[in-house]
């Protein structure tokens, strides 16, 4: 489970190359009683992930080098399958743009210049969802109950974190 830090602050990964945005999010995020590791580029960011399990990243769409969608791809693939949510942070605005985001993994888009409040609300609702679907996951396992995911096209998936089916 990606658990708060020894002292029940909530770990937010923000991975953006622009300074005032990261000084902007990060002492709001602080001053919200969270913790803020910054990463200035998609490589860093997923460097980080390796030592660090944040409970939600931030994430901006361009960037130099590796955007911000592949980074959320390979966030989102094996082997990392980083489970945190991912919230775009961006100054693109286009529906395209929000659409690529979301097909790449993420669960929010929020555009620049951001409102900080605003965001604030996106990370912990976000947050409470992921920790709702980790306690519906560990309850499962625990009980020892099995869980069939249907896909659009009818066909069954597995399900990450659940035991699944003998005939899956």
């Amino acid at each position: 489970m990606n658990a708060a830090t020894d002292n029940g602050r909530y770990i937010v990964l923000v991975i953006d190359d622009a300074p005032e945005t990261l000084g902007l999010v990060s002492d709001a995020l602080e001053g919200g009683g969270m913790t803020v590791l910054v990463a200035r580029s998609g490589e860093e960011g997923l460097r980080l992930t390796q030592r660090v399990r944040p409970d939600v990243i931030l994430l901006d769409a361009m960037m130099p080098g590796m955007d911000g969608f592949e980074t959320c791809r390979r966030l989102k693939a094996p082997p990392i399958s980083e489970s945190a949510p991912v919230i775009f942070m961006t100054g693109l605005t286009e529906a395209e743009h929000i659409l690529a985001g979301l097909n790449a993994g993420g669960v929010d888009y929020v555009t620049k210049p951001v409102v900080v409040d605003e965001l604030i609300a996106r990370i912990t609702r976000h947050m409470m969802n992921a920790r709702a679907i980790q306690s519906a996951r560990a309850a499962l396992d625990y009980a020892g109950q099995m869980v069939i995911a249907v896909l659009p096209d009818g066909r069954m998936a597995g399900c990450p974190g659940a035991r699944r089916a003998p005939w899956v």
